[in-house]
């Protein structure tokens, strides 16, 4: 059993070490590059690079802190570090979901493209939100597959990147095209593996068997009354005539 519960434990440090790396090499190659106050850095996002150092800054919070709060969570380590991070998670979540929806609603890739990535911060707010609102209730099992949702969609930002760049290696459509294709892919595709796994291991989870005893069977036409006994309440005896 200690065995089991030690290649667990390898198991769940390997996922979160790898979901870390992966975290630090996207804001180290693509995030870091917007976080200057040179206009030349901004590109054609200038205009409203204000609601882009926002949205990157609390989407590398929310995307750094994820793997620490799942481990938090799954060990039941440290509960008020956790509950502090998580905090912050949730607040990073609402300002980078807020600044999103403003930089989908003012694009330059046009109306499907910003639709697309409005489902993203939409999907974002709601699946974080249903987190909270879960725990707040005492409902940890469903805290947990929310947040896992949550953290699903904050990955996106990460997976829109390697499908623009995949995309742009195989020079699939125009540049418009790809960016459209990406910001849709990005998060339904991750979210739909990722509840076919949620609710795929309640399906084909092992059951508990539960042995049920039958109750005797009664006949009512030839079943014989229990014998009860008549007694008189000490308060009664009072009427009874004397002997």
């Amino acid at each position: 059993m200690a065995e089991n519960s030690t290649k667990h434990d390898r198991g769940d440090v390997l996922v979160f070490g790898l979901l870390t790396v992966v975290a630090l090499w996207f804001v180290y190659s693509y995030a870091l590059f917007y976080l200057t106050i040179e206009p030349s850095g901004f590109g054609i996002y200038w205009p409203r690079h204000e609601w882009l150092y926002a949205h990157i800054v609390a989407g590398i919070v929310a995307l750094v802190l994820g793997p620490t709060q799942f481990w938090l969570g799954l060990t039941g380590r440290k509960p008020s570090l956790h509950r502090v991070l998580g905090l912050t998670y949730v607040t990073a979540v609402a300002i980078g979901g807020i600044a999103a929806f403003y930089l989908a609603f003012h694009t330059d890739f046009g109306w499907v493209f910003g639709v697309g990535f409005s489902g993203m911060a939409a999907a974002w707010i709601i699946s974080t939100g249903l987190g909270i609102a879960a725990i707040l209730r005492r409902l940890v099992e469903q805290h947990r597959e929310w947040m896992i949702r949550s953290y699903v969609v904050t990955f996106g930002f990460v997976t829109f990147r390697v499908l623009d760049a995949a995309f742009d290696t195989a020079q699939f459509g125009t540049l418009v095209e790809r960016m459209t294709a990406a910001s849709w892919l990005a998060w339904t595709i991750p979210l739909m593996i990722t509840e076919a796994i949620l609710q795929g291991k309640k399906i084909f989870a092992r059951r508990v068997s539960v042995r049920v005893v039958p109750l005797p069977t009664v006949n009512v036409d030839t079943a014989v009354p229990e014998p009860m006994e008549f007694g008189l309440r000490s308060s009664e005896s009072s009427y009874l005539p004397p002997r």
